[in-house]
């Protein structure tokens, strides 16, 4: 941590206290938000999101699902915090961008606290279910719901927003280099093009998504108590 200016030393020990708390829990929040969504997708067993893809996963692995689902709750809730704290970090250029990949942020964490409903949802239905093939009929139901599309699946898209959006803010403030957008350009793109039930491909996508989550929030808590008050002060040489 930097040492803070000589001419802040009146700012009352309460106020640094406060900044440097915030600060690091939105670092942490941060990096702790990707690195968890890392976990939560290499927990959850591979399905196809098909009724009877979810069928088999609910009824051989409810225990996953329901780790997953919990692992995915708490990393929305760090995520809110922590889009919503780097973004007021980026002044002048990248400003409008850091605020997208706030609002995208937030919109992406109802997605996955949203994801991770319907995963509860669907163990109990199978649980309930008098055999296979009413789960399946229930299931195809919830599936087939034009909501799932229209609200569900936009909230989703929009944390993969919120993951290439707020480097290249950073980038644009001159708070990182080029190659932390790289890391989440490159899992981004594995998010869109690539296979999602090769172990390999999943593993790689997460791990660039937390390395570049945890780049942000290295800068972060780069800052001085000072700066994290005043952004528009930070030191960009």
């Amino acid at each position: 941590m930097r040492n803070e200016p000589q001419a802040l030393s009146a700012t009352s020990p309460v106020d640094t206290h406060a900044s440097h708390a915030h600060r690091i829990v939105t670092a942490a929040a941060l990096a702790g938000s990707a690195m968890l969504v890392g976990i939560g997708g290499l927990i959850a067993p591979p399905n196809d999101g098909q009724a009877t893809g979810l069928y088999d996963v609910a009824s051989s692995a409810p225990g996953r699902l329901t780790v997953e689902a919990v692992v995915l709750v708490i990393s929305s809730i760090l995520l809110v915090v922590g889009v919503i704290g780097a973004a007021r970090v980026v002044r002048g250029r990248g400003r409008r961008l850091a605020w997208a990949a706030a609002l995208f942020g937030v919109m992406g964490a109802l997605g996955h606290v949203a994801y991770a409903t319907f995963s509860l949802i669907t163990i109990q239905v199978v649980d309930a279910a008098p055999d296979r093939a009413a789960a399946i009929e229930t299931l195809d139901s919830i599936n087939g719901d034009a909501a799932i599309g229209l609200l569900v699946m936009p909230l989703v898209v929009a944390y993969g927003l919120s993951v290439i959006l707020l480097p290249i803010a950073f980038y644009r403030r001159r708070l990182v280099p080029l190659w932390v957008v790289g890391l989440a350009g490159v899992a981004f793109v594995l998010e869109v093009v690539a296979p999602g039930g090769v172990l390999a491909v999943l593993g790689l996508k997460y791990a660039l998504g937390a390395a570049a989550g945890l780049a942000l929030g290295w800068r972060i808590t780069q800052l001085s108590n000072s700066e994290w008050r005043n952004p528009e002060t930070i030191d960009l040489t």
